[in-house]
């Protein structure tokens, strides 16, 4: 017995042994074969779930949609916010132009509707997909991949009584802004542009602070150190109203948007560009209105100005303006274009972009991406007969040629042309190809620009020259043609001005130009029907006929108390 006991025991012992030795083992074969259970299961439960979605959907009459796994854009994905999300139980998972695609597991769900009609006024399709529980849950799991979400609103209203109240002091506009919300600041910011005639509004993020600027009268002012923590909420408002990427923070974006201000409909075009702190965010305003139309408030004298009467009169022809970039071009044009906009001739433009919305005349955009060009616009132009066309910008060869051949067809061409000075414009047009004997006969004139502030009335004094300025002054003054129209003053004595309150400190208000017109003379025609003239002998022929340069037009205004010479001597040359 004790011998079979012992055997037992050892058997026993032996298989408990080899159990224990085999122990992991079994356990790690077990544990597998569990978690594939549990996960049949669980695609069994989410397959029979899902098939009860459908089934749900088929009765309600609407699409359905599984998004376990669906690739969702979180670009539309926040179209509507993570709280909202949660709160009406409905996301936004696909955007095809106007056609929103969202999903739902409770279609009807309170508060769903406000947001599908708000999507209606916006002038979307709103297509409603009815999903699962699960689903949706794997929708708001999405969330997670948005660098940042903050709610915003994507719209700015700027009532009359914004508009029409007290002027915002820009030297008060960081405390303003530091009592207000996000979306008041944003509305602060532009009220205050546009009640200060600003071109651009500028946000620049530093380490620690993030900057407001303003540029007022072609130059740049730091008006606000805001604090950093605003960045991010203005970068999404900004990116939200103009249609951009909100989670995007690491390329370049370009866009848009209109809103009224008053009774007054104002674009603004938005350039984003990413920098070591953030987006670097430049807002221009374009059709503000903030600049008079009107051909005699340009500033044109003498001889200049009865040649600009002459070319902007003529039935036919081509009057270009020059110079850099913000030197006054389009406003020039669009002054001409209010000018001749009498109602019984047809007016289009080419444009890009339309910086001011003019009634009466066809206005229209260039699209490159849809193939809409300078070149392939101005043709499409022309079939429309109409009788003035202006051109944007003559940038090419292709351009240069079909405006030279409208004009001498019985157009009148109004466009721009990138170069330094009125006689550089001949040179180039014929290095694109255009013969001399053609511009003879298209050319109307020739206005090269720019813009140098006003002396602020409130605050003039008395201006000193330094031994330079008084050397320009005198030379300049001196090589004026007699033939240009013009009377020196006797008193040679200048104004400048210190700064006031009116004027914000800065002492100037508002802008004139400083043109240099060149029409095609007798002693021109000549020499652009015989030779490929260079800018230098242009120049020198234009003034022996009468043309004065921008720098000593801008010489007579400072004379003048218009502007003061150190203000011309910054912008011409």
């Amino acid at each position: 017995m004790a011998v079979q006991l012992a055997q037992n025991a050892y058997k026993t012992g032996g298989l408990i042994g080899r159990a224990k030795s085999k122990g992991p083992q079994i356990s790690v074969i077990q544990d597998t074969r569990q978690r594939h259970i549990a996960s049949q299961r669980g695609d069994m439960n989410r397959a029979y779930i899902e098939a009860e979605a459908r089934a749900r959907a088929n009765f309600l009459g609407l699409e359905y949609i599984d998004l376990y796994g669906f690739p969702v854009d979180t670009n539309h994905l926040i179209m509507i916010p993570i709280s909202k999300a949660k709160q009406f139980k409905m996301g936004v998972f696909v955007l095809k132009n106007k056609d929103i695609y969202i999903a739902t597991p409770a279609p009807g769900y309170d508060g769903q509707q406000q947001i599908i009609d708000q999507y209606k006024k916006e002038h979307y399709n709103p297509v409603i997909f009815l999903c699962s529980e699960l689903s949706f849950e794997k929708l708001l799991e999405k969330y997670n991949n948005v660098f940042e979400t903050v709610e915003v609103d994507d719209g700015v209203s700027l009532d009359k009584s914004m508009m029409e109240g007290d002027k915002i002091n820009l030297s008060d506009i960081e405390d303003i802004l530091s009592q207000v919300s996000t979306s008041q600041m944003v509305e602060k910011i532009l009220a205050a542009a546009l009640q200060n005639n600003a071109s651009d509004i500028h946000f620049e993020p530093e380490k620690e602070t993030y900057n407001l600027r303003m540029r007022l009268d072609g130059v740049l002012q730091t008006l606000a150190k805001l604090p950093k923590d605003t960045q991010k909420h203005v970068e999404s408002r900004i990116k939200l109203m103009s249609g951009l990427k909100l989670n995007v923070d690491n390329v370049p974006q370009d866009g848009r948007f209109s809103f009224i201000a008053g009774s007054k409909e104002v674009d603004m075009r938005v350039s984003m560009l990413p920098s070591n702190y953030g987006y670097s965010i430049v807002m221009r305003l374009l059709g503000t209105g903030s600049v008079s139309l009107n051909l005699d408030s340009l500033g044109f004298t003498g001889l200049a100005q009865k040649r600009v009467m002459r070319a902007v009169n003529k039935p036919q022809g081509m009057i270009l303006t020059t110079g850099p970039t913000g030197s006054g071009k389009t406003t020039t044009l669009y002054t001409f274009l209010t000018h001749l906009n009498t109602g019984n001739n047809k007016i289009i433009t080419l444009e890009d972009p339309i910086e001011y919305k003019l009634t009466g005349i066809s206005q229209t955009q260039i699209e490159a991406e849809e193939g809409y060009t300078f070149g392939g616009g101005l043709r499409s132009i022309l079939r429309q007969d109409p009788d003035v066309v202006m051109v944007g910008e003559i940038r090419d060869a292709e351009v240069a040629e079909v405006a030279i051949q409208a004009s001498l067809t019985g157009h009148q061409v109004l466009s721009t042309i990138h170069t330094n000075d009125a006689a550089g414009a001949i040179p180039r047009l014929m290095e694109m190809g255009v013969k001399g004997f053609l511009l003879a006969d298209s050319l109307s004139a020739v206005i090269g620009q720019r813009l140098v502030r006003k002396i602020s009335p409130d605050c003039k004094t008395e201006d000193y020259l330094d031994d330079e300025q008084k050397r320009i002054e005198i030379k300049e003054l001196q090589s004026i043609p007699s033939n240009s129209g013009l009377e020196l003053p006797l008193n040679l004595e200048f104004t400048t001005s210190k700064g006031c309150q009116k004027c914000g400190g800065l002492g100037y208000k508002g802008r004139i130009g400083v043109y240099e017109v060149l029409s095609v003379t007798p002693g021109l025609r000549e020499i652009l029907s015989n030779q490929f003239p260079s800018t230098v002998e242009v120049r020198k022929m234009a003034s022996n006929e009468g043309m004065i340069t921008m720098l000593q037009d801008g010489i007579l205004k400072a004379l003048n108390g218009v502007t003061d010479i150190k203000e011309v001597l910054r912008n011409v040359s």
